[in-house]
This record gives structure tokens, sequence and C-alpha cells, in this order.
């Protein structure tokens, strides 16, 4: 990064709370950038927001290149192989925070972000806000602080919505069904619990074939493989977030069985939990 200075760099220490939130604050930070300076990473938690306040810059992931200039907005899905650098001709300054959570995933594929990640938000005053909001609060250990960043961050998706969706699909939910909007907040609340088939369906009040078609047709999966994909989630950030064993981690998330647990993450993550909180803590 050679002379590139870091003005700010906030990373969120959970002292549990972040469970009871829908979107979780991992890390953030200010930057002015020099010519050479460039991330490079194979993969990482969560998703990046990384908003250019003077200059510009390039990202690239999915095999293509976005270029990125000043007011700007982009949407970075950092869980895959990607890179971000400046203009060499003018290096950006920028804010960004990383997070999870919540429909992220949903609502990046509802605004096509592969395809086009930049955003050009009205606001831009109130955005410039919100990232120093989200650094304040990333700060303080509390509840309160991690519920406000969790307000912060549906707002900012509610502006992204705005400046891109027609009128008429702004509203639009991928959780349709009252009772599987229910169920999924109470596996966000509680998914480390001894969940089956039986108790998804009891508490969504349908069968189990109604069940399977509803979480075909809003995860596109089966109730039990998006429950252990939620889980992996967790234990991406808590592997971040803590000093947790790995046992620890696989006892926190449901599972009784570490072996089992690092078998599942591998085959989801692509690494193994030991490699990928060593991958992070160079990111």
């Amino acid at each position: 990064m050679s002379n590139s200075v870091i003005k700010q760099s906030f990373y969120r220490e959970s002292l549990g709370f972040s469970a009871l939130c829908t979107h979780q604050i991992l890390r953030g930070g200010h930057i002015e950038t020099t010519p050479d300076y460039k991330v490079s990473r194979k993969s990482v938690s969560g998703h990046e927001f990384i908003y250019c306040l003077n200059g510009a810059g390039w990202v690239v992931f999915g095999g293509k290149r976005h270029y990125v200039h000043k007011g700007q907005l982009v949407w970075l899905p950092v869980y895959g192989s990607h890179v971000h650098f400046p203009d060499p001709k003018r290096p950006w300054e920028i804010y960004w925070f990383r997070a999870e959570g919540g429909k992220l995933t949903k609502i990046m594929e509802f605004l096509q972000v592969h395809q086009q990640p930049t955003f050009l938000l009205e606001d831009n005053k109130r955005t410039v806000e919100i990232f120093q909001q989200v650094f304040e609060h990333m700060q303080q250990h509390s509840l309160l602080s991690d519920i406000t960043c969790d307000q912060l961050i549906s707002e900012l998706l509610v502006m992204l919505l705005e400046s891109r969706s027609e009128p008429d699909k702004i509203t639009q939910d991928p959780v349709k069904h009252r009772g599987l909007t229910s169920l999924i907040y109470e596996i966000h609340s509680h998914y480390a619990e001894d969940w089956t088939v039986e108790k998804f369906a009891a508490h969504c009040q349908v069968s189990k074939s109604q069940l399977f078609r509803l979480f075909q047709s809003t995860f596109n999966q089966s109730p039990l493989k998006w429950l252990k994909h939620y889980r992996i989630s967790q234990a991406r950030r808590m592997l971040v977030e803590s000093d947790d064993s790995i046992s620890e981690v696989a006892y926190l998330i449901g599972y009784k069985d570490p072996l089992h647990f690092s078998r599942d993450f591998r085959n989801i993550v692509g690494i193994s939990p030991s490699e990928f909180r060593k991958r992070e803590a160079w990111g």
C-alpha cells in the first residue's frame, strides 16, 4: 500500500448482540490511496460497500471490471474472488464497510449487482453521514449501537433500491409468506437450536410439502440446506469477530460434531475454518 493513508480503521468486536440484528458490520474505514494501492483477495466474509469521496477507481469481480468515480457507491460481494484499486491518474479516497446478514444476497440479486455494481445516489450528504455514523457506532460496544448500525444499513439499502428500482418494485420482498417470514426471524435469533423440518413446518403452520415449496420458491434451497448455509454464514462472522476455537464456534452455531462442521464449512466456503480465519486476518 506504500504511501496510502489509512485515516480510519474499525474492526467490530462482538459482544453477542449482533445475533439480535438483521445485519452485522464486520470492518470499515477511511482510506486515501496512492496509485500503487491494491486489494486482491480470493474470499472474505460478507459484502463491502465502498463510497468514492474523491478521485476514481476500479473494482473487478465475476470476470468483469467496473469503473467507479466520485459520488458513486459500489457494492462488492467479497465472498468471491475480487480486486479493487485506484485510477492511477486520480487515486480515490474512499469510505468503506463490510457487512453480512439479512437478505443482502437476495437484495444484491434483485438489484443485479453482478451486472452493474455501481450506484449514483441522489443524496450524497446523507450517504456520507451514514458511513460516518456507522464508524461512530462501531466504536461503541452495546446493543443500541448494533441496532443503530442495523438501521443505517437498512437505510442505505433503501437508497440503493430507490436509485435503481421502478416505484412498483421497491416494495417487493423476497419473503412474502407471513409464516415463513416469522420463521426466518425466529431462526435468525435461535439458529443454534435443534431445528428439524417438523419444527419448521409447525412454526410456519404449513405441511411439509408446502414448506419445501415455500423454501424452494423463495430461496431455491431445501429448508435444512438453507439452515446449514445460514449457520455457516454465522460461523464466518464468529471466526472474524472472536478468538473462540473452531470447536466452540461449531457448538455456538448448532453443531454437535466439530468434524461435521469443518466438512460443511469447507464444502460451502471452499476452505477450512482455520484457513478462512487466517486469510481474513490478512484481508
